[in-house]
């Protein structure tokens, strides 16, 4: 009975450790990740920094594994050692993030800018980031032997089914990990709390497998290196035996290549579905999750076979060829992913719930497509282990097997990124690691070849890696026009069979394609994400894209009084870069890009951005900006961040408080900030995070819409930013640019302005987001969601063009001049805007209808208010007559009024000349309307703040009436208010006379942003 009841216990022992494991794969995978990302913020987000960044991980894991194979088989209670060694993990696991920002802060403070050179600079950063994080790997490589080999001990001759259950154990939980990572702990608790959970895991580990271990454990297995194995025989009668080293040595270089190719798979897996489902934070570690439970389910499905199998190596090879042959598989699916993803965004609404459903659907395709050879590869470290432990090799080759595999990893991620991708390309790559599996598995099957009919196997096994790997290089193509799509944003699976791909290019980070877009445009495309479209003929109007880009350059240059030099961070299309070349002020441009394919496919631009290419004072640089600011110590007269958008994985970091208080180091005194912010795909609560995050560390600022969405915000760390001087360039090679955007004059700069400092701040505290921080990433986390909603940050763009004169009360603009010409491009809708309020003029103050080019459906208002103007002056006014005046009167106070100047309004609402008669006394409500319209009109901001109190305070007032006027009364009493800056008047007002009053539309907006501004300069 006592031994029965021992038996129990080891029984409920063995299932506790195993549930234990769960817990530690969870935590190492939260590890894994979280590290990643603070060493990514430290050494920067380049290729070569992701290698390097994964091999110090797997390498500190690679050594500890090796060191516990020799040491281990010394320690009495590996349980017991496992236990010290995850609770020593957990407490570096707490104190992690203190160390790290103490360490980095000095770092960049001290020690890197002591450094004198470049070279020497990042010398100093990589060792600081090994220093960093190698203990905690060393000890984590640690964890697998010591578990494995405790339980291999306590449960002798169960080797296969021990490693295959620790395979899944520790997999599965790791596969859960990377999406509680994701999905939970980041958006809860950010990295910080992410890294202090996974250690307070570490310790409850710690605590129970210190509980388990407390039974006595059994002395090792002896090891007799002598007496060869099943496995080591070349023979069936064992008449020739290999020695047991050559045996090792075989293995361990069998499993390194294995480990090589896996990681070549998970590699370009990655790159192939970020090109279908978006290349988001979400989606990588959807991929990653599916990758690790296909590992996950091999080492469960091996676990009863492994320890029945006569020759595990033989069974091994079959595996190997069986993850090849998936890799392959792979490929096929891989054509109709681009179906699924759109199918799923042509079905889904556009809701949080429909992001939920499409991304549960993603994740199945990441399935589908990674999960039959992951699963393939979860077999094989069991069974190259377990060969080698019934070949009596001791324990250690539990700790050697998993090094080598880690190494082969470590290999296979440098192969990929730096080698097979941009020679090869995705598919070839794919395909060249998959043959690499099958040959491993060939040679396996062939070296333990003992009956004719197994050289029968083997050839036929030898013959199909052949045909397969021939069949899919030959008759699987990757079509360009499925890969440059951008199905994930579009729902269209491919473009247009007759487009026409200039450039197509898989670099080392991203997919690279160029292509002919609509009419005589040119488009490049990151990873089938557009990010920048270039009308080539100069007789054409221009892309939207294009006074983004040039204005990126021209708006700082005509802000700064003398400047030298410039950085670039992101290349594009090469237009900013090319535009910033043509003022000759400018001695020196440094543009940093982190792929080098964006640079060489930008070549399609031809003149458009042709001094980016061939100017002497252009410098090209590929690496990250943060990385080369860092070791070059440079400092610049201005600094652009151009970057893509911020749902892309990385891209939130140039949005992040931590890199805006970065910048001012690399800036001259007197040295301006360029910040491009896309306001669509995107919402004002995840603009306000970025407002929230850049205005702090700078002292002024001034925002520019460049189009119906793209602002650009300068800002410099240093006292109040320097008037905009168009006249530095409107002249030269840059005022040749400009003009071809329409901007040829001072006016239309100085228009294109929407926000000041104040309005910025206002717009932060509004929607009250937390700052986007690389610690907090908040738009990388929910980004991906605003873009498949395809929403819009209205709070921002619509200043431009909406603002109920907004602008014009806080001092920022003023309205267009009437002698300048508003531009015929209607890129920006405040210009298309002036057009029409400039065509009402044109008809109400004419006595014949207007000229027949405006009359539209948008002019149609103005026709019907000439008609109610001679209606209102009959003697029985009808109540429809009246109502349609109200609501006519008002849409023609929206259009005209922040678009039009004092002399432009004489005759439309100074003095209506429409109107055909003086309006009798007894029109009170339109007496009334009309007159603080007219005080609007005439910029009389006191007159039209008593007028509109006038108007509030009576209530006797027809409906019609007041749902059409009251907002614009009250309106008028806020900005009144904001322009003598009487903060606690607007306040004030708004508690008196907005609690009944429902603002809509640009009005409410307006109506938010004053209460936020109000409140915000109330508190300084």
């Amino acid at each position: 009975m006592q031994k029965s009841g021992h038996s129990l216990g080891q029984y409920h022992g063995k299932k506790l450790l195993m549930g234990i494991f769960i817990l530690s794969g969870f935590a190492g995978l939260i590890y894994q990740s979280v590290w990643s990302q603070y060493l990514g913020i430290f050494l920067g987000h380049a290729a070569y920094a992701q290698a390097l960044v994964l091999a110090i991980f797997m390498g500190g894991m690679a050594a500890g594994a090796m060191w516990i194979a020799r040491a281990g088989e010394r320690w009495r209670n590996l349980v017991r050692s496992y236990a010290l060694i995850e609770a020593l993990i957990g407490v570096l696991g707490l104190v992690f993030h203190f160390v790290f920002t103490t360490v980095t802060n000095a770092s960049y403070a001290w020690i890197i800018p002591a450094a004198g050179s470049a070279w020497l600079a990042d010398a100093f950063r990589w060792l600081i980031a090994t220093i960093l994080i190698v203990p905690q790997t060393i000890l984590l490589g640690m964890t697998f032997p010591l578990m494995s080999g405790g339980l291999i001990r306590r449960f002798p001759r169960q080797d296969g089914h021990v490693l295959g259950s620790l395979y899944f154990t520790n997999s599965i939980g790791a596969a859960i990990g990377a999406l509680a990572a994701a999905f939970v702990l980041l958006p809860w608790v950010g990295l910080p709390g992410s890294i202090t959970a996974a250690g307070l895991l570490n310790l409850l580990v710690a605590a129970l497998a210190w509980w388990v271990a407390r039974d006595p454990e059994p002395a090792p297995t002896s090891v007799n290196r002598a007496t060869p194995s099943p496995d080591a025989n070349t023979s069936a009668t064992g008449a020739t035996a290999s020695p047991d080293w050559m045996l090792l040595r075989l293995v361990l270089f069998c499993t390194a290549l294995s480990g090589a190719a896996s990681f070549v798979y998970e590699i370009v897996w990655i790159r192939m579905l970020g090109l279908a489902v978006g290349s988001t934070l979400h989606a990588f570690e959807l991929m990653l999750a599916s990758f690790i439970a296909g590992i996950a389910f091999g080492g469960l499905w091996i676990r009863q076979r492994a320890d029945h199998h006569p020759v595990p190596l033989r069974l091994a090879g079959w595996m190997q060829i069986g993850m090849g042959l998936a890799a392959l598989f792979s490929l096929l699916i891989y054509g109709n992913a681009f179906e699924w993803v759109g199918w799923l965004l042509r079905g889904l609404g556009k809701t949080p719930n429909g992001y939920h459903l499409y991304t549960l659907g993603t994740g199945l395709v990441s399935i589908l497509i990674m999960l039959p050879a992951a699963f393939f590869a979860g077999t094989t470290l069991p069974l190259f282990t377990v060969a080698l432990l019934r070949a009596r090799q001791g324990e250690r080759v539990i700790g050697q097997v998993y090094a080598w595999n880690t190494v082969g990893s470590i290999a296979g991620v440098f192969l990929a990124m730096h080698v097979l991708i941009p020679a090869m390309g995705l598919k070839l790559a794919l395909v060249t690691a998959a043959f690499v599996d099958m040959g491993i598995g060939v040679f396996l099957l062939r070296h333990h070849a003992e009956r004719k009919v197994d050289f029968l196997h083997t050839a036929l096994a030898g013959l199909a890696v052949t045909l397969a790997t021939a069949l899919v290089v030959t008759q699987v193509h990757f079509d360009p026009l499925k890969l440059a799509g951008g199905v994930f944003r579009s729902g269209n699976v491919a473009l247009p069979n007759d487009t026409q791909m200039l450039y197509y290019r898989d670099g080392k980070t991203a997919s690279v394609s160029v292509r002919v877009a609509e009419g005589n445009a040119i488009a490049i495309a990151t990873n089938g994400k557009v990010d920048a479209a270039i009308n080539m003929l100069d007789d054409t109007p221009p892309r939207s894209d294009e006074p983004t880009m040039v204005l990126l350059a021209a708006l700082p240059l005509a802000t700064h009084p003398d400047p030298r030099e410039v950085g670039v961070i992101g290349f594009g299309s090469g237009m900013t870069t090319h535009t910033l070349l043509g003022d000759k002020r400018v001695q020196r441009v440094d543009t940093i890009e982190i792929e080098e394919a964006m640079v060489a496919g930008a070549k399609a631009f031809g003149h458009r951005v042709a001094r980016a290419y061939e100017d002497p004072r252009s410098h090209v640089v590929i690496d990250d900006a943060k990385s080369y600011f860092s070791g070059q110590q440079a400092k610049y007269d201005i600094i652009i961040s151009e970057p893509s958008n911020p749902w892309i994985s990385g891209i939130g970091a140039l949005f992040a408080k931590e890199f805006y208080e970065f910048v001012p180091r690399h800036l001259k005194s007197g040295g301006l900030f360029v910040q491009w912010v896309q306001l669509y795909e995107i919402d004002d609560r995840l603009v306000s995070s970025i407002m929230n995050a850049l205005t702090p560390a700078f002292s002024d600022y001034r925002a520019y819409l460049s189009n119906s969405s793209d602002l650009i915000i300068i800002a410099t760390p240093e006292g109040t930013l320097p008037e905009l001087e168009p006249e530095r360039v409107l002249n030269g090679p840059l005022g040749k640019d400009l003009k071809r955007q329409e901007l040829a004059s001072s006016a239309q700069l100085k228009f294109r302005q929407v926000a000041d400092a104040r309005l910025l701040r206002a717009q932060g505290s509004l929607y009250g987001a937390s700052a986007n921080s690389y610690y907090y990433p908040y738009l990388s986390l929910e980004a991906p969601k605003t873009r498949f909603m395809g929403v819009e940050a209205v709070s921002l763009s619509s200043l431009g063009h909406t603002s109920p004169m907004l602008l014009e009360a806080l001092g920022i603009r003023e309205p267009m001049p009437d002698s300048q010409k508003a531009a015929n491009f209607n890129l920006f809708p405040g210009e298309v805007h002036v057009r029409l309020a400039r065509a009402y003029v044109e008809v109400l103050r004419k006595k014949e209808g207007g000229s027949q080019h405006v009359k539209n459906a948008s002019m149609e208002p103005a026709y019907l208010l000439k008609t109610l103007g001679e209606q209102i002056c009959e003697k029985n006014v009808s109540e429809t007559v009246a109502e349609l005046m109200a609501r006519n009167l008002r849409s023609l106070a929206d259009i005209t009024l922040p678009f039009l100047t004092v002399d432009m309004q004489e005759g439309v609402l100074i003095s209506p000349q429409w109107i055909s008669c003086p309006i009798r006394d007894e029109s009170t409500e339109l007496n009334a309307a009309l007159s603080l319209l007219q005080a609007m009109a005439e910029r009389k901001w006191s007159a039209a703040k008593n007028l509109g109190e006038q108007w509030l305070r009576n209530d006797g007032r027809e409906s019609f009436w007041k749902i059409n006027f009251d907002d614009l009364a009250l309106s008028a009493i806020l900005l009144a208010n904001a322009r003598e800056k009487n903060w606690p008047a607007l306040l004030e007002a708004e508690k008196y006379y907005g609690a009944n009053i429902a603002s809509q539309g640009e009005y409410l907006i307006s109506r938010m942003l004053l209460i936020a501004m109000a409140t915000n300069e109330k508190n300084r």
